[in-house]
Order: structure tokens, then C-alpha cells, then sequence
């Protein structure tokens, strides 16, 4: 996974990241600007499934948005903005999902407040230094393949359940199908 903008809402997730201010010099940091072709294809865009783009500039996160789809069209694209006006827009562009900047902020407060004991335990497995909780949008390319047949664990981690338009399968087994529009819930160490 590539994350373009290193910030208080991106800093904990494990991906490579692209920005031009870090506070740490680390292997998954990839100094440059991602509406910059050169520095997305150094950080292998080319190979990845998900792009989340999350810099201070919607603007930026738009033009991040075609860049990125021009360069993989299958990849799985989350941009967070800070303006709702700018949500057309970047679906538009090609996003796959979008989330307003205060939105996540508001319901991490809901969340905490109404509550506590839930968010303890989501603030436990998302903020873990060894394990993570993602969601993925199924990747065209594995549609109609048992998963078993995929290399979708070594990609991205152990899929616990895949949302299927309303219906939740929970614990999928190797010889489960993968279908157009399946949501992909995984732990990644």
C-alpha cells in the first residue's frame, strides 16, 4: 500500500509513504511530491492495490487521483479531503472511496464517547504496532477465483470476511469465490 501525505491521520497505517516533510528517516519513506510520475513509480505503483491519498491539498489529492489511475488502473483508490465540495470531483477523477477529513475526526469522537469499551478495543488492533484492520475493494483481475487461487494473502494479509452487498462472510475458506464488488476485511502484521 502507498500513502501520499505523512499526517496525523496516515502516520500509524504500514505503507510506503510519500511526502516531502518526515520527522524520520525510514525505509517506507519516499521523499518527493506524488503528483510527481517518477516518484509514484519509485514507490511501485505499477504493483500495488491501494493508493490512499491524503496530502493538505485537495486540489492535489485530485490530480493524485488521475496520476494514479493513469498508471495503474486497477489500483484500489481512498482519497481523504477536506472539503466536501471537492467529493464529485474525486470520484470523478477515479476514486474508488472517498472520506472528508471531518468525518473521520467526528467519528473517532462518537466513537469514544458513546462507546468506550468498542473504541478501546478498534484503537487496540488500528493502532497496534504489529497488527492492522483493512478493508479493500476486490481487485477486478481476482473476480470469480477461489481464494486459494489468489495470492491475495501474500499480498495483503488474512482476509477475515468479505462484505458482499449486505451480507457479511465471515472466516472465508480457500475455496471461497471471489465476486465483482466484494469487500475484503484483512489483519496485516
Amino acid at each position: 500500500m502507498i500513502v501520499c501525505g505523512y499526517n496525523e491521520i496516515t502516520k500509524n497505517l504500514d505503507a510506503k509513504f510519500i511526502d516531502t516533510n518526515f520527522d524520520e528517516d525510514r525505509d517506507n519513506f519516499i521523499w518527493g511530491s506524488p503528483d510527481d510520475p517518477e516518484t509514484l513509480k519509485k514507490a511501485g505503483i505499477e504493483d500495488e492495490d491501494i493508493i490512499i491519498i491524503a496530502t493538505d491539498d485537495d486540489s492535489k489529492n485530485i490530480y493524485v487521483i488521475l496520476l494514479a489511475r493513469t498508471l495503474n488502473p486497477w489500483i484500489n483508490i481512498g482519497v481523504i479531503l477536506k472539503k466536501q465540495e471537492n467529493v464529485e470531483k474525486a470520484y470523478k477523477a477515479g476514486a474508488n472511496n472517498v472520506l472528508l477529513e471531518s468525518d473521520i475526526m467526528g467519528r473517532e469522537i462518537l466513537n469514544a464517547l458513546l462507546n468506550p469499551k468498542a473504541a478501546e478495543l478498534i484503537n487496540t488492533v488500528m493502532f497496534s504496532e504489529k497488527l492492522n484492520l483493512y478493508a479493500l475493494q476486490l481487485p477486478n483481475r481476482y473476480a470469480n477465483k477461489k481464494l486459494k487461487d489468489t495470492d491475495i494473502r501474500r499480498r495483503v494479509g488474512t482476509v477475515i470476511a468479505i462484505k458482499r452487498g449486505k451480507d457479511i462472510i465471515k472466516n472465508p475458506g480457500p475455496n471461497t469465490v471471489l465476486k465483482d464488488g466484494d469487500v475484503l476485511i484483512f489483519f496485516k502484521a
